[in-house]
């Protein structure tokens, strides 16, 4: 089993978000909804991979904290948006994302994006 961050403002879909990675028999850490909660959860326990929405609170940008990740520790993101569109698919595709999944979310894209990376 993994340890696996979310890093997601919305509430709801955080929770539901949880459920799934918890029922593939991961950890889960977080979920965090900005940059200082995660950076604390980092510090404490380190994350295999990342759930990363694009738009988290405050105005902060999922694809700066995702840099942040990749950079300082190796971790890599699932991230998910409401709008993938080509430009910012292209722009993710530099942060080498396991995956990047449109919103709502279906639980076997999520259980697929985890295979994938568990596969390396």
């Amino acid at each position: 089993p993994m340890n696996i961050l979310i890093v997601e403002d919305e509430f709801l879909i955080a929770l539901d978000l949880q459920m799934q990675i918890e029922q593939l028999q991961h950890s889960v850490l977080g979920p965090v909804k900005d940059f200082a909660a995660c950076r604390e959860v980092v510090a404490q326990s380190r994350p295999d991979l990342a759930f990363m929405d694009l738009r988290l609170a405050n105005g902060e940008s999922g694809e700066d904290l995702a840099q942040w990740l990749l950079s300082e520790y190796s971790i890599r993101c699932i991230f998910m948006s409401g709008n993938l569109d080509e430009q910012t698919q292209t722009r993710l595709r530099a942060l080498e994302p396991i995956a990047m999944l449109g919103k709502p979310t279906f639980p076997h894209l999520i259980a697929a994006a985890i295979d994938d990376f568990a596969r390396g």
